[in-house]
């Protein structure tokens, strides 16, 4: 069990900073965050779907795959909808946050089951961050500078279960 414990914890860390971030610039400046998020991903679709072109025209005509085409495509169209248009993108990222949300804390739920104590303490943590999650997947049409707050909200107190199970796991190893 040490072993599990030891190479998540690298990981874990990196997944706790990343929430911390997302979690308080989506409190502070709410829709510009989440504006800026959607034209990040748009800027990393434009790019993926430039290597893809890349790479079909690249590979010789008979070893040429159509998938490679239509996923460059699909990346492209996807990449100037959300770089040219993020505020069209904004309805569903609620969901897309919930759902993120919901599967951390499912991990974490996973993670509580397999400590050898505070067990019960994890466990309570990672079904509150479960139902949050399904609070924002239920509601994805609120209102969006609430919604964003919330998630940001959700994503601080993810990370804060987080350092307690990482905290509980590392007395556990001891």
């Amino acid at each position: 069990m040490k072993e599990i414990f030891k190479s998540t914890t690298a990981v874990k860390v990196a997944a706790i900073l990343v929430l911390l971030a997302l979690g308080v610039l989506l409190l502070l400046a709410p829709m510009e965050t989440l504006t800026l998020y959607i034209r990040v991903i748009g800027a990393v679709l434009l790019a993926g779907a430039a290597v893809g072109f890349l790479v079909f025209f690249r590979t010789p005509v008979q070893n040429r795959s159509a998938a490679v085409l239509i996923g460059a495509i699909f990346a492209a169209v996807a990449g100037l909808v959300f770089a040219a248009a993020p505020g069209a993108v904004t309805g569903a990222l609620p969901f897309v946050f919930g759902a993120m949300l919901l599967l951390a804390s499912a991990s974490e739920l996973f993670s509580a089951l397999a400590l050898p104590f505070g067990k019960l303490i994890g466990i309570i943590l990672s079904l509150i961050g479960v139902i949050l999650g399904l609070i924002i997947l239920m509601n994805p049409n609120a209102i969006a500078a609430f919604v964003t707050r919330l998630i940001g909200l959700s994503f601080l107190y993810e990370a804060a279960v987080g350092i307690v199970t990482a905290l509980l796991a590392r007395r556990a190893l001891r």
